[in-house]
């Protein structure tokens, strides 16, 4: 029982700083007085999230994220939550709770992500241990993956909990997307179409998306990048009102930290060039948009998330060969070996391997479009056809909710604004399937927005039903009934496990005991090694003959010799 409590309140008390530092950040980079009722809440949880990961990023140059550490950083986001007001603050607090408690059964988890042994963990728990070392992607190819969730996730380690709170974060981006979606569904300011393509990203992610243990670090920046999407399409294509720069920039440090979070997402930065070229004063509002607090938020989180990269591997972004300065710093990744990592990457991606596979020739295979037909076989036809059954079941069940079988006489056309938008799309879409067609890098948001948006086009030309938002309320309803229980399902069968996933320390999730060796070094660090470490001291990774350590003021470089 005590377990429960420290569970809860931990959650409860890490969800309220989050709000907290998102009503201040909200207040340091916008103006109070032109923000609307749904522009002060629909973007709080992600501001805070925002800005608690731009602090981890900043702070842990310097420190440990340890225990004294991160009491004192969610004590002041608390502090944040208590004293700072906004519009409508009790509402806000009541649906984040009711939405919370609505999804909480996803939380309770034995079985985490596959990679959470590899490197989510180790990574994370790193974080809290040690301020940044130079050279760690020498360790294992996980710490050449960066993404800002473990930045995030290691100010979650606090007492009692430690780091059983590290995928907190993920149901945070769910509550938070879930908030958006039902405030804006719900909107008369918005567009037909742009209502649609909500209804639509309510169904679709919630009944696709509602195993937590499946996130990793992939699908919360889809959530995020699919809502930011459609809210650009919104002010860019349908706003009755004179274009404004002040709704794009509510957008920018979000964009931010979609790319943080994956650096797959970097493409979408395609799409935000839309909103200079649509406009015939885009020179003009080029330059107020880069002295804007919003522009330097995008800019700071940016270049202190690849600067990581850069301390991990010697990349800027890694692992792009391009980037990296190779045998130029004594900590940094040899150019082949992130060279081997791109491949073998884009080679998984491209369905080329597998746990019992690998193809022969993987230069060849890569290559030009040889591996489309090993990719429908085992990818396509295994994993991608669910999920499209998944989304066109979703379209179906919106339609007979929402619509009459009837035609409407309609006199919106597509414009040239909604055609070079779409294009946009099409051309992200295009990379993707070019250069990593998986679902996990990426997939998701932009399959989703390729079918969605034409798939709103088309039902708005049908009559809506007249008792469409009841319905729509019974919709939402349902698939939070279908989303719990899948979620109670899996929780039984986790019960009845017989390895080392079964819950036996309720509502905590699983970790293996490991054995390791430790490495001391001349320097006075010692290195940890396993091959998977899990919560074995930090750091941890593959240590040989080959790797070495040198001490310069106060900072640790690793190295690994030829």
């Amino acid at each position: 029982m005590i377990n429960i409590i420290i569970f809860t309140v931990f959650f409860y008390l890490l969800l309220f700083s989050v709000i907290g530092y998102g009503i201040f950040f909200r207040r340091i980079c916008f103006n109070e007085a032109n923000l609307s009722d749904n522009e002060g809440s629909i973007y709080i949880g992600f501001y805070g999230l925002f800005f608690i990961t731009l602090l981890s990023l900043i702070s842990s140059l310097f420190v440990a994220h340890n225990f004294v550490f991160n009491i004192f950083l969610h004590v002041l986001g608390i502090l944040f939550f208590v004293s700072l007001s906004f519009e409508n603050k009790d509402k806000y607090l009541k649906n984040i709770i009711l939405i919370s408690l609505l999804l909480f059964s996803a939380l309770l988890i034995s079985k985490t992500n596959d990679d959470l042994s590899y490197y989510h963990l180790p990574f994370t728990k790193y974080l809290t241990e040690q301020k940044i070392i130079f050279g760690m992607g020498h360790l294992n190819h996980g710490y050449n993956l960066l993404s800002s969730l473990f930045f995030l996730n290691s100010t979650f380690y606090l007492p009692f909990i430690k780091y059983f709170s590290f995928h907190f974060g993920i149901l945070f981006f769910v509550v938070f997307f879930n908030y958006f979606l039902i405030k804006e569904i719900f909107s008369k300011k918005n567009h037909e179409i742009i209502n649609l393509l909500y209804i639509f990203s309510f169904a679709f992610f919630n009944l696709s998306f509602n195993r937590l243990a499946e996130h990793g670090t992939d699908k919360s920046g889809q959530l995020l990048i699919v809502i930011l999407v459609i809210k650009l399409f919104q002010h860019t294509c349908f706003d009755k009102e004179k274009f404004k720069i002040k709704n794009i920039l509510f957008l920018l440090p979000l964009m931010a930290y979609c790319i943080s979070l994956k650096t797959y997402f970097l493409p979408y930065v395609i799409i935000g060039l839309i909103i200079f070229f649509m406009n015939i004063k885009f020179i003009v509002i080029l330059k107020k948009f880069f002295f804007t607090k919003s522009f330097l938020s995008f800019i700071l989180l940016l270049i202190f998330y690849f600067t990581h990269h850069f301390i991990s591997t010697g990349c800027f972004i890694s692992p792009l060969p391009a980037t990296c300065f190779g045998e130029k710093l004594i900590w940094a990744r040899d150019i082949n070996d992130m060279i081997n990592l791109s491949i073998w990457l884009e080679q998984w991606a491209k369905a080329g391997a597998g746990p019992n596979f690998r193809v022969e020739n993987v230069a060849e295979y890569i290559a030009n479009l040889n591996w489309i037909s090993t990719w429908i076989e085992k990818y396509f036809l295994v994993k991608f056809l669910d999920q499209l059954g998944i989304l066109f079941s979703s379209f179906l069940v919106v339609y007979l909710l929402a619509k009459n079988f009837k035609y409407k006489n309609i006199d919106f056309l597509i414009n040239k604004k909604i055609l070079f938008f779409y294009l946009m799309i099409l051309v992200i879409f295009s990379i993707w399937l070019l250069n990593h067609p998986t679902l996990r890098y990426g997939g998701y948001s932009i399959v989703f927005l390729v079918l969605s948006i034409p798939m709103a086009f088309l039902f708005q030309i049908f009559e809506n039903r007249k008792m469409l938002y009841k319905n729509l309320k019974f919709f939402i309803l349902f698939v939070v009934v279908v989303f719990n229980f899948k979620n109670i399902d899996r929780i039984i069968n986790e019960f009845s496990r017989d390895d080392i996933f079964k819950f036996s320390n309720f509502p905590f999730y699983a970790i293996k005991e490991k054995d390791y060796k430790a490495y001391d070094f001349n320097s006075n660090l010692t290195i940890y090694s396993a091959h998977h470490c899990w919560a074995t001291p930090s750091p941890c990774g593959h240590v040989d003959e080959k790797i070495v350590v040198t001490k310069k003021n106060g900072y640790f470089f690793i190295n690994k010799l030829k």
